[in-house]
């Protein structure tokens, strides 16, 4: 199974409205999709039509139910599989926070366990970085899709997150979400952002689009219900390169190399 995390450096750069509509897209190409939630807001089987929040998760293999969490997951309508975080009742975010840390490679090691083929794409969604949850993601994570929004703050937070992925040896990508054209401020970042990542940045902006809490309110994928929006189009893009990542045709040169094997003992 290929994994791949979405990270952010800040707050409300839309991670989990990226990783479902990345995996709902993935599934509606055929592929084997498992989106994983590692972040305590616990709201991501929301976006795909679950209407009150999982009860198992994730977090009850860390509060020491061995086997709940393996029974957690969800079918979404779709065909993506939906690994919950769960609820943390009677967990303190303290308490989490200290046993994620003790445990570093808790979810690479519960993610290996997983029954499915090579073949199959997981996607990890998590709390901003730098945080316990997001370095369980990136420890996981063969790949790294970062997530940055076209402000000062994104920006200023960049260079940190870079030197975190290289070193924990993840190669990464990065993509700006929310963009609006008209702001002269979003395309002077996006042309900053061109130039301070090269290659490293995707051919894509993920356009700002009004659909996209509407979608979530109405427990549809924002992709399938406005599926001709320029956010729409952007998002195909990203699933397809993600696609062609974990699928790469022999000696493509245009895909970045494959990751490296994960080193023992690294944390971002």
């Amino acid at each position: 199974m290929r994994t791949i995390a979405i990270v952010s450096a800040t707050g409300g750069a839309g991670r989990t409205t990226l990783t479902a509509e990345l995996a709902s897209l993935l599934a509606a190409r055929g592929q084997r999709v498992l989106a994983v939630e590692c972040d305590p807001r616990n709201v991501l089987a929301l976006h795909f039509g679950l209407r009150e929040s999982a009860r198992d998760g994730l977090v009850s293999h860390l509060a020491g139910h061995a086997d709940a969490w393996a029974n957690a997951a969800l079918q979404s309508d779709d065909g993506v599989l939906v690994l919950p975080w769960g609820s943390e009742d009677g967990t303190t975010d303290a308490a989490t926070s200290a046993a994620l840390d003790a445990r570093p490679h808790w979810l690479h090691d519960l993610l290996a366990r997983v029954d499915l083929p090579r073949e199959a794409i997981a996607l990890i969604d998590c709390t901003a970085w730098p945080s316990p949850h997001a370095r369980q993601a990136i420890d996981a994570a063969e790949f790294v899709l970062a997530v940055v929004t076209p402000d000062a703050t994104a920006c200023a937070t960049l260079p940190r997150l870079q030197a975190a992925l290289r070193r924990a040896g993840r190669h990464s990508a990065f993509v700006t979400n929310a963009v609006v054209p008209a702001r002269a401020l979003h395309t002077d970042i996006v042309a900053l952002l061109r130039a301070r990542l090269g290659a490293a940045m995707l051919p894509y902006v993920i356009h700002a689009d009004t659909g996209v809490p509407a979608a979530l309110a109405s427990g549809e994928g924002f992709c399938l219900n406005t599926p001709e929006s320029q956010a729409a189009h952007d998002l195909n893009g990203i699933a397809s390169w993600l696609l062609h990542w974990a699928n790469p045709p022999a000696e493509d040169a245009s895909m970045p190399a494959q990751p490296v094997q994960r080193a023992q003992g690294a944390a971002p």
